[in-house]
C-alpha cells in the first residue's frame, strides 16, 4: 500500500512540477523586463539631473563673478554714493564690458542707482525715464529682498535694440546688504538653450523645462508634441532657477509593447496559478483519505516527547515531523510576544519619520495604537543629566527606572482623557503621539497640564529631571511627522524659552536668527568692561541673555556661547596671576563648568554665569589693588634703566624679581610704550653706547661691556641695525647722540 501510495503521489504532483516552472520562467521574464524600464527611468533620471547641476553651476558661477567683480571694485561704492567722477563710472562701465566679454552665457549687465535714477550699462549711462528695462527694473526695486533668477521675459536696453530672451538676476547694492541701488545681470536663454541641446539626444528623447510663472524655457518652439507622443520619466525640479523639468523617451512605442506584453504575461501566469490551485484542490481531495490519520494526530495530540528508537514509516515520519513543528510554531508565537515591542517602537518611529507604509498603518490599526480620527499631537521628553544618570545606575536600574516613567506618564494621561502611545527612541529621549476625541478641542492645554504633573511627580519621587516638547497639532497621521519635527525643535530650545519643564512648538520665535557673529561682539565687549574692571561688563552679560531671550537659539548654541565667553575671559586674566589661573582651570573651573551645563534655563543660567563672572571679578580686583598698574610699570622701569648693563637681564629675570609672569611683564610693557620687552632694553642700549662713542676714548668692546653685551661682533651687529652704522663709522662721523628715553 505504501509503495503504490507513493507512486500516486509522484505522479499526480508531476503535473504542478511543469506549472511550477512555467510560472517561475513567466515571474522571471516580468522581473527583467520590470529591472530594464526602471533602469531606463533612472538612466532618464540621472541625465536630468546632469543637465539640472551643470545649468545650477553656470548660474552660481556667473551669480559669484558678478559679486566678486562687484567687492573688489570700489568703484561701485563711489558710484551708489552719488559720486559723478568721470573715471569712476569708465571704471564701472570697463568692468561691467569686460564681465559680460568674460561670461559667454551673460547678454548684458548694468547698474542701478536709486537716488538720481541713474543706470549704467556697459555702453554708457542712461535716465532711468529713457530706459527700455524700466518696467522691471522698478519691479525689481519694489522686492528687492528676493534672491533668485527670475522667469524668462525679454530685454532692451533702448527701444531700437533688438529684444532678447533672458533670465535676470539682480542684488542689492553696495554688496552684501546695501540700498543705495540694483546690480542686474540678464543671461541670455540663446546661451543657454545652447548649452541644453548639447546634452539632450533629441533623437531619443525630449526635454521640457518651464518657468516658475508656467512660460516654456526649452525647447523654443515648446516641444508640445514631444511632451504629448513620448514617454514622461522623470520630472525633477531646480530650487536655484525655480524651473521645472520634464524629460523622457522621444517615442514610447517601444515602451507601449513591453507593457503590453508585459500584460499578456501576468495574464497567463494568473491563469496557469488558478489552474495549478484548482489542480491541487482537486488532487488533494483524491489524496485526502491517507492523510487523514495525521490530521486525527494533530487534532488529539498531547504535549509530550516520545523518541523511542524505532523504525517508522513515512506517515509517522510525516506525524513526527508535524509534532515538532507544533513546537516550534509555541516556541514562535512566544518569541512574537517578545518581538511584539520592538515592533510597536519601529512603527513609532516610521509614523513619525513620514516613512510608514500601508501595511504598517494597517498593522497600527489591528493593535489599537491609535484612533482613527480627532486630533493628534506629538510629545518629546527629554531625561536630563542622562550621562549622570548613567553613571549613577547600573544598566538594569536605568531600564527599570525607564519603565517606571513610563507607566507615570501612562496614569497621568489617562487621568486627563488623553490617549497615548509612547516609545523609548533615544537612549535619552521618549515619544509620545497623544491623542483627543473631536469633541474635545483642548489638547494642547491638557498635554501641558499633563507633562508638567508628571514632571513634578518623576522629580520628587524619582529624583530625575525631565523636559517636555510638544510639537504642532495634527488633524491626521501624515501631519504627525511635521509634529515631530516641531517637538524636536522645540526640546532642543529648553534652556532659551524656559518656560518650565514643558515647551511649546509655539513659544519658538519664527524671525530670522541674528548671526553667531553678534554674540561674538557682544561677548568681546563684556570681556572689553571686564579688563578694564568697569561695571558695566553686567549689563553686557544681560544684554547678551536679553538677546538670546529675544531669539531662542539652541540650547547646544546656548552652552557653546558661554564656554567662548569664558574661554575669551581666560585668555585675558588667566596667566595675571595663579589665583586668576586656578579661576579658570582645575577643579573650581571644573565644578562652574558643570554647574552650567546643567542649567535647565536662561534665568537659571544667567544667575550662574554671574555668579561665577563676579567670583572671578572680585578676584581680579584684588590681583590689580594688590599691586597698581602704573606704579608696577614705573618700577619696571626704573629697574632695566639702573641695570641694563646686566648681560643676564631678561623677561625671566624680571619675573623673579617683582613676581610676576614673564607674558604679563611683556603685556604691561606692549600697554604702556607701545613697544616690546626687548626692543626697549636694546634701544636703551644702544643710546647709552653713542653717548660712549661720542664723548669718551674706550674701545669698542669696553663700550660693549658696558651696555651689556660680551663681544663686540654682537655688539656692532646690534648697534648697526639701529644706528645704521657701524660703531666705528660712528665715531668717525661724530655724530650726535640721541637723547634717553
Amino acid at each position: 500500500m505504501l509503495r503504490s501510495w507513493y507512486f500516486r503521489l509522484m505522479i499526480s504532483y508531476f503535473p504542478i512540477v511543469l506549472l511550477t516552472f512555467f510560472i517561475l520562467v513567466s515571474s522571471s521574464y516580468l522581473i527583467v523586463n520590470e529591472i530594464s524600464r526602471e533602469e531606463t527611468k533612472k538612466a532618464d533620471a540621472a541625465t536630468t539631473e546632469y543637465t539640472i547641476d551643470n545649468l545650477e553651476r553656470a548660474a552660481h558661477d556667473i551669480e559669484l563673478a558678478l559679486s566678486n567683480e562687484a567687492v573688489k571694485n570700489p568703484d561701485y561704492y563711489a558710484y551708489l554714493n552719488q559720486s559723478d567722477n568721470r573715471e569712476v563710472k569708465y571704471s564701472i562701465v570697463r568692468s561691467i564690458a569686460a564681465f559680460v566679454k568674460n561670461n559667454e552665457l551673460v547678454e548684458s549687465a548694468y547698474l542701478y542707482r536709486a537716488s538720481d535714477g541713474a543706470v549704467l550699462t556697459e555702453n554708457g549711462q542712461i535716465d532711468l525715464e529713457l530706459f527700455a528695462d524700466r518696467a522691471f527694473l522698478e519691479q525689481a526695486w519694489d522686492n528687492r529682498t528676493y534672491r533668485g533668477w527670475s522667469p524668462l521675459r525679454t530685454y532692451q536696453e533702448s527701444a531700437t535694440d533688438q529684444a532678447a530672451r533672458v533670465i535676470t538676476l539682480y542684488k542689492s547694492a553696495p554688496l552684501p546688504f546695501g540700498s543705495e541701488g540694483l546690480l542686474v545681470v540678464n543671461v541670455s536663454m540663446y546661451g543657454l538653450e545652447t548649452m541644453i541641446g548639447s546634452m539632450t539626444n533629441h533623437s531619443l528623447s525630449f526635454l521640457h523645462i518651464a518657468d516658475s510663472a508656467g512660460q516654456v524655457v526649452y525647447p523654443r518652439d515648446n516641444g508640445v508634441d514631444a511632451v504629448d507622443t513620448g514617454k514622461v520619466l522623470t520630472t525633477a525640479r531646480s530650487e536655484l532657477l525655480d524651473w521645472t523639468f520634464t524629460s523622457g523617451l522621444q517615442h514610447s512605442q517601444l515602451f507601449g509593447w513591453v507593457s503590453v506584453v508585459s500584460y499578456v504575461w501576468v495574464g497567463v501566469a494568473l491563469l496557469t496559478l488558478v489552474a495549478a490551485l484548482l489542480y491541487v484542490v482537486w488532487i488533494s481531495k483524491r489524496n485526502y483519505k491517507p492523510i487523514q490519520l495525521m490530521m486525527n494526530r494533530i487534532q488529539t495530540l498531547q504535549f509530550q516527547s516520545d523518541r523511542s528508537p524505532v523504525k517508522l514509516d513515512d506517515l509517522s515520519r510525516i506525524d513526527r515531523a508535524l509534532e515538532d513543528l507544533i513546537h516550534q510554531s509555541v516556541d514562535y508565537e512566544q518569541q512574537q510576544r517578545e518581538n511584539l515591542i520592538i515592533e510597536r517602537r519601529q512603527l513609532l518611529f516610521d509614523l513619525v519619520n513620514g516613512g510608514l507604509s500601508a501595511q504598517e498603518n494597517e498593522r497600527i490599526r489591528k493593535l489599537r495604537l491609535l484612533p482613527e480620527g480627532g486630533e493628534f499631537a506629538v510629545v518629546a521628553m527629554r531625561l536630563n543629566r542622562y550621562e549622570e544618570f548613567c553613571a549613577v545606575n547600573t544598566p538594569g536600574e536605568q531600564n527599570m527606572l525607564k519603565f517606571a516613567l513610563g507607566n507615570v506618564m501612562q496614569e497621568v494621561l489617562r487621568g486627563r482623557e488623553l490617549d497615548g502611545w509612547g516609545e523609548w527612541l533615544a537612549p535619552d529621549r521618549m515619544v509620545y503621539i497623544l491623542s483627543s476625541p473631536p469633541s474635545r478641542s483642548d489638547l494642547k492645554p491638557r498635554i501641558r497640564e499633563s507633562a508638567a504633573m508628571a514632571g513634578d511627580w518623576i522629580e520628587t519621587h524619582l529624583r530625575l529631571s525631565l523636559s517636555f516638547a510638544v510639537g504642532s497639532v495634527a488633524a491626521r497621521w501624515a501631519e504627525l511627522p511635521a509634529s515631530y519635527r516641531d517637538a524636536l525643535a522645540a526640546l532642543n530650545r529648553t534652556i532659551s524659552i524656559g518656560h518650565g519643564p514643558v515647551t511649546d512648538i509655539d513659544d519658538v520665535p519664527s524671525e530670522q536668527k541674528p548671526e553667531m557673529f553678534q554674540y561674538m561682539q557682544l561677548c568681546a565687549e563684556c570681556v572689553q568692561e571686564f579688563r578694564l574692571t568697569n561695571e558695566r561688563w553686567r549689563e553686557c552679560l544681560d544684554q547678551i541673555f536679553r538677546q538670546m531671550e529675544a531669539d531662542a537659539p539652541k540650547d547646544e548654541d546656548v552652552h557653546s556661547l558661554m564656554r567662548l565667553l569664558l574661554q575669551m575671559l581666560g585668555r585675558e586674566l588667566k596667566d595675571l596671576s595663579g589665583s586668576l589661573r586656578d579661576c579658570f582651570e582645575g577643579a573650581q573651573a571644573s565644578d562652574w563648568a558643570d554647574k552650567l551645563a546643567s542649567g535647565t534655563s536662561l534665568a537659571q543660567m544667567r544667575t550662574l554665569s554671574l555668579e561665577y563672572m563676579n567670583e572671578i571679578y572680585r578676584t581680579y580686583v584684588s590681583v590689580s589693588e594688590t599691586k597698581s598698574y602704573r606704579a608696577m610699570i614705573a618700577e619696571i622701569r626704573s629697574y632695566i634703566q639702573e641695570n641694563f648693563a646686566d648681560p643676564d637681564l631678561s623677561l625671566k629675570h624680571l619675573s623673579d624679581r617683582f613676581q610676576i609672569t614673564g607674558k604679563y611683564a611683556s603685556y604691561l610693557f606692549k600697554q604702556e610704550y607701545d613697544m616690546k620687552f626687548v626692543d626697549f632694553l636694546v634701544k636703551l642700549r644702544m643710546q647709552h653706547a653713542e653717548h660712549l662713542l661720542a664723548e669718551t676714548d674706550d674701545t669698542i668692546q669696553s663700550i660693549a661691556m658696558q651696555v651689556g653685551y660680551a663681544n663686540s661682533i654682537t655688539f656692532g651687529r646690534v648697534f648697526k641695525r639701529t644706528a645704521g652704522v657701524t660703531p666705528g663709522d660712528y665715531r668717525k662721523l661724530r655724530m650726535t647722540p640721541s637723547s634717553f628715553i
